[in-house]
């Protein structure tokens, strides 16, 4: 081994270790400084529940889930494409794979979903006006109760 190999990946290695560490911090800061807000969705036939997170880098997250059983749960990124708009990226765990726009109504809300289609969401808002962005499922309407939503 040529005697300067050694100390030259020492340094490799340390500068691996501390971009490492600068990656982490920076996922750590940005979970700290991220907006969490109540997120509602309906789904095919269902009504689903959870949270979005909303980053200062103008992306974020979609995490949706039933209380009955069997449980349907989604999860989606979302990042901002213009001003007020943008994409959801939603996978359910019942194979469900959409990209789906999103308009911002604030900094953490806003509402979206398929023109006509099977899934619409709200987010950062109450029930009862996250309500008025959810397409029910034909026959069947959202009701506001107690701070949250169920469909009849």
């Amino acid at each position: 081994m040529k005697p300067y190999a050694y100390p030259h990946s020492v340094l490799l290695l340390a500068g691996a270790l501390l971009l490492g560490g600068c990656a982490a911090v920076n996922d750590a800061t940005m979970r700290v400084l991220a907006t969490p807000s109540p997120a509602w969705a309906v789904v095919g036939d269902k009504l689903l529940t959870g949270q979005a997170l909303i980053y200062t880098d103008r992306s974020g997250t979609l995490e949706l889930q039933t209380a009955a059983d069997p449980a349907l749960s989604c999860m989606g990124t979302m990042r901002y494409t213009a001003t007020r708009s943008g994409t959801v990226n939603l996978r359910c765990n019942n194979g469900l794979q959409a990209q789906l726009p999103f308009t911002a109504l604030g900094e953490a809300s806003g509402y979206g979903g398929a023109t006509g289609g099977p899934v619409s969401f709200a987010y950062g808002l109450e029930p009862g006006p996250a309500r008025a962005w959810l397409t029910p499922p034909a026959g069947k309407r959202l009701v506001v109760s107690d701070k949250s939503l169920r469909l009849e």
